[in-house]
């Protein structure tokens, strides 16, 4: 794979983007939690980025039918640096309002809908099918640690000069994820002559193909568990507010705990390459997760039995999502991945959505430590759903 140039070259760009997409996303909770004095903002921010992430579909006919994917990352990247260092510079100059962050959430969160959306079709087509795992392999590295350092940086930088700077480097990183990209044509196959609305209805008909449409029954147990999908993120923030005298070193600390957990089921995952069992490690960890978040809750506020517990929250949290979208991406027709990855993402993007709106609002009102029960509760039932589901069970490739 390394000796591939071009897939070099792709690798350092989304890995550059990754590290400023991360310190943005540790950074943007907390900085609006700090404008507003609320968490049900950070929800809202939450709610936002989810609600737009689950529109992704309307990326997948426009990524399939560009020949050179190359000029889906020189346009969004540049637009979306834009957007971030607008963040940056209002905060600094005391212009950021809860208004103007939502806006200029919204519009990353839908250039993030075509960045996501090409990053999935990438991998096939510069290394073909019998190659994506050890693809995926490197690429699921390259991220987690991307991820882990943009979340420490993130943290490091809440606590040595404020939010701001996960926006400012943010928009940096994506200016030299783009530069990265210029000299890589990356040419898929063939472009269909079909029209864009027929090119749409195609893709969505791909869901219902098969016996038992599988991949609506997928979609469903995915969308159960989507649902929860925020939920972490916020616990952090909660517990790191109300159960630490040091709220920002806390915050930073355990939300890389959680990272790192992570990065490690990233790397279980490549290593191990469960292609023939993916159901049931899917099941087995979604069973597992919850009793990771009932750990984090008992033993908040102690700093770290706190760290092991996210830790424990983040590993088990990243291998399902990681091992659905590398059974899309090998089972889907390569003409056909970026329409039916988006597609995809419809079920657990929409839930995950209402998810971050219906906890931020409970967090008002309702016991960090109830709310935390609730949480691993939740994802004990969609644990037990997927197992339930044979669907889910069998999938391999």
């Amino acid at each position: 794979m390394l000796r591939n140039r071009k897939f070099v070259l792709w690798l350092a760009s989304e890995f550059s983007g990754i590290v400023g997409y991360s310190a943005w996303s540790i950074s943007v909770l907390w900085l609006a939690y700090q404008i507003s004095g609320t968490l049900l903002i950070s929800a809202l921010v939450l709610f936002v980025q989810y609600a737009l992430y689950s529109i992704t579909f309307i990326a997948g006919p426009f990524v399939d039918r560009i020949a050179d994917k190359r000029t889906i990352y020189l346009v969004v990247l540049p637009l979306e640096a834009v957007a971030a260092a607008t963040v940056g510079f209002a905060l600094e100059t005391g212009h950021l309002t809860v208004p103007l962050l939502l806006g200029m959430v919204a519009i990353m969160a839908i250039l993030d809908d075509f960045w996501w959306t090409v990053s999935n079709t990438v991998p096939r087509v510069l290394v073909g099918r019998d190659n994506i795992l050890r693809a995926n392999g490197l690429v699921t590295a390259s991220g987690s640690t991307g991820g882990l350092a943009g979340y420490s940086i993130g943290a490091a930088l809440i606590i040595l000069v404020g939010a701001s700077g996960g926006a400012f480097l943010f928009a940096g990183l994506l200016a030299a994820a783009a530069l990265l990209m210029v000299p890589v044509s990356i040419a898929s196959v063939p472009v269909t002559e079909s029209s864009l609305g027929r090119h749409f209805i195609e893709g969505w008909a791909r869901l219902t193909e098969g016996a038992g449409r599988p991949h609506l029954q997928i979609g469903a147990v995915f969308a159960a568990e989507g649902f929860f999908l925020g939920a972490p993120p916020l616990l952090v923030t909660l517990f790191a507010h109300r159960g630490f005298a040091d709220p920002s070193h806390a915050y930073g600390i355990l939300f890389t705990a959680y990272v790192v957990g992570a990065v490690v089921g990233g790397l279980i995952v490549s290593q191990t390459n469960p292609r023939r069992s993916l159901g049931r490690v899917i099941a087995a960890t979604m069973v597992a997760e919850p009793g990771a978040i009932a750990l984090a809750v008992v033993v908040q506020p102690m700093l770290l039995p706190s760290v092991g517990a996210w830790f424990a929250v983040g590993l088990a949290s990243t291998i399902p999502a990681t091992l659905f979208y590398a059974y899309i991406q090998a089972v889907t027709p390569a003409e056909a991945i970026g329409r039916v990855v988006s597609n995809m993402y419809l079920f657990p993007g929409v839930a995950s959505a209402i998810g971050a709106l219906a906890f931020g609002s409970l967090a008002v009102n309702v016991d960090p430590a109830a709310l935390g029960y609730i949480v691993a509760l939740g994802l004990a039932l969609a644990g037990v759903a997927a197992l339930a589901v044979p669907t889910v069970r069998a999938m391999n490739f």
